[in-house]
């Protein structure tokens, strides 16, 4: 019997005992549902007369998702602030999700983004290679632009990040003494998408480091570390801190990082680019306006 004069979906999912994401699967017959699952959805939904809701603002929320790793890297802090920013400045409000790099908690945003009827997706993907996620992502009917990492044949805003970390390791190398040069990225210990920045970062120091025929040594954990090297490349800012950490401001030798977006008690050679920039060209493309798909970066020097 019907209990509901007009059920939503938020509704369907807790009497249902799943995510909005996956009412909606069943309600629109997308792919992704457990054909049981979306049997019981479907009952539910005709025994309650569900209803679809119409967008009484004639189709536009006025509202931009936005899917991050988290806020506790101060680049994405920085990205969060363009993003409310320049969002504003168009008539927008931004709504934040987080994945904590995971897919699910990925995809979960997503489809709560695709439910609730955003204008505009920014993702920094996890991502997968999988054809599945790939047909899944093509799934979602809402304008999706990728920042951070690239993914499948999205649309992507951001630097090319396997040249910024050539040029970075170039002019560390300008600086560095003779010795071992490492290379360090923890990241790169766990599965990542083909095409994703940490990937793309290592290729550029790879290719600096072979075209100047000097040794390297990639490091994935702070033991491995060594004050002896003739200098330390990062492949975030946030990784610098962690070597500053392990080895101390007086012993760490020279160090690079990617990103700008620390502050450090010593002088570390970074890549700088504008997340405003970055913010104004999502928009750009959401409003179906003239963008650039590529940022500007420069190197720089962060003096203590």
């Amino acid at each position: 019997m019907k209990r509901f004069s007009s059920i939503t979906t938020t509704q369907l999912a807790r009497i249902c005992g799943v995510s909005q994401g996956t009412v909606d699967r069943a309600l629109h017959d997308r792919e992704g549902i457990d054909p049981k699952t979306k049997e019981k959805i479907l009952s539910v939904a005709r025994e309650y007369e569900y209803v679809p809701r119409t967008n009484a603002s004639g189709g536009r929320s006025m509202l931009i998702g936005v899917v991050l790793y988290d806020l506790y890297n101060a680049f994405f802090s920085k990205l969060a602030m363009s993003l409310v920013e320049k969002a504003k400045a168009d008539g927008y409000s931004v709504i934040f999700l987080f994945s904590g790099k995971d897919i699910r908690e990925e995809k979960s945003a997503l489809d709560y983004f695709n439910y609730i009827g955003v204008d505009g997706i920014v993702l920094f993907p996890c991502g997968s290679d999988s054809e599945e996620y790939k047909n899944y992502l093509h799934s979602i009917r809402r304008p999706i632009v990728t920042v951070g990492n690239r993914l499948f044949d999205l649309p992507y805003i951001g630097i090319d990040d396997e040249t910024a970390m050539y040029d970075l390791t170039c002019r560390m190398l300008c600086r560095a003494g003779e010795g071992e040069i490492l290379y360090f990225a923890p990241v790169l210990k766990k599965k990542l998408h083909r095409d994703n920045a940490q990937h793309l970062r290592l290729s550029g120091f790879e290719r600096a480091m072979q075209e100047n025929q000097r040794a390297y040594r990639i490091v994935y954990a702070e033991d491995a570390l060594s004050a002896n090297a003739a200098g330390i490349v990062c492949s975030t800012d946030h990784y610098v801190l962690r070597v500053l950490q392990a080895l101390g401001l007086s012993l760490a030798p020279r160090l690079a990082g990617f990103d700008n977006a620390v502050s450090f008690g010593i002088d570390v050679d970074t890549v700088e680019y504008s997340t405003n920039s970055i913010a104004a060209e999502c928009m750009n493309f959401f409003l179906r306006r003239r963008y650039n798909s590529k940022i500007l970066y420069s190197i720089v020097r962060k003096c203590k």
